[in-house]
């Protein structure tokens, strides 16, 4: 297998004396995942999870991965595609991981019935819109990695993870007029507008393997400040959760095409993230966005 020089220089050196892998590991692993870009194939990292055996853990082995895909999938031109296929790569390693028994903290933290009802909910979402399901996909996928890049626990990532996926269940029952009309909407279209979180909520009670997730999902739109819906909750009275979700589900919306405007670069949707620091998204969680993402724009004070 070759891979193109400029790919293995383009991580910083730093990388290599921050991780606790050996470097032979780190390298084998970019050589992988810049094959199974080349190629579009995911599965290509199975390969690599087999010549990486005598690593201790798959949650080392999937650490290393994470740590490669962070640096490999920074801001930039065709970011979303980026994003949108290291989403499917991780995936292809957890499941290979899983079905190896390499994974039993993974296998204790994830609802096999969640999973499952998850798996069909955003299948019915992408049969009524391919690009929200998208969305959402790379939503989870960027909610995910900040849970990490906090230091929360398994339970928490994977939570934060479905409710990511989740968050937009509630659009389905939107009018697809309404969804797709330039602004502004009358008072209420904007009501119906906002009425998604509670019923993706109701959704989601209704299916005992969910309903843990339905106040997560609920309180997507609630404010730092308590300016948000439907509620009007505010700082730690929103779940963790929900504040992840809120802020990685508004900058990816703000980097798509909407019928009221062009979509943004991905530095203008981080520098409205940081203009909203303190009021509409919890300053910590914008700190280490920022910092995971490297954007180097100054960071607003809180309020």
């Amino acid at each position: 297998m070759t891979v193109s020089r400029d790919v293995l220089e383009s991580l910083p050196q730093s990388l290599y004396r921050a991780l606790p892998w050996a470097a032979h590991t780190i390298d084998s692993c970019v050589k992988i995942v810049a094959e199974a870009q080349r190629t579009n194939n995911p599965r290509r990292v199975r390969a690599w999870i087999d010549f990486e055996r005598a690593t201790p853990s798959g949650e080392e082995i999937l650490g290393c991965l994470d740590s490669v895909i962070h640096e490999m999938t920074q801001p930039g031109e065709g970011f979303a595609d980026r994003v949108r296929f290291a989403n499917k790569l991780r995936q292809e390693a957890l499941e290979y991981l899983r079905t190896s028994g390499a994974m039993a903290s993974a296998e204790s933290t994830q609802d096999p019935h969640a999973a499952a009802q998850a798996d069909g909910l955003v299948a019915a979402m992408r049969l009524h819109d391919p690009a929200l399901a998208d969305h959402c996909e790379i939503t989870a996928q960027l909610a995910s990695r900040l849970a990490v890049q906090l230091g929360l626990d398994a339970e928490s990532v994977a939570r934060v993870t479905l409710t990511a996926r989740l968050h937009d269940i509630g659009k389905m029952r939107i009018s697809r007029s309404i969804v797709n009309k330039p602004l502004p909407l009358t008072a209420a279209e904007r009501e119906e507008v906002q009425s998604y979180p509670v019923i993706g909520a109701e959704t989601l009670a209704a299916m005992p393997a969910l309903a843990s997730i339905a106040p997560l999902v609920r309180a997507q739109r609630e404010w730092f400040d308590g300016h948000g819906y439907p509620a009007g909750t505010y700082r730690e009275e929103i779940p963790i959760e929900s504040r992840i979700v809120a802020l990685v589900d508004a900058f990816h919306t703000m980097t798509l095409d909407r019928p009221y405007r062009k979509a943004f670069s991905s530095n203008e949707a981080m520098a409205q993230i940081v203009a909203g620091s303190g009021t509409q998204f919890d300053p910590e969680l914008v700190t280490a966005f920022t910092a995971m993402l490297g954007y180097r724009g100054r960071i607003a004070q809180s309020a």
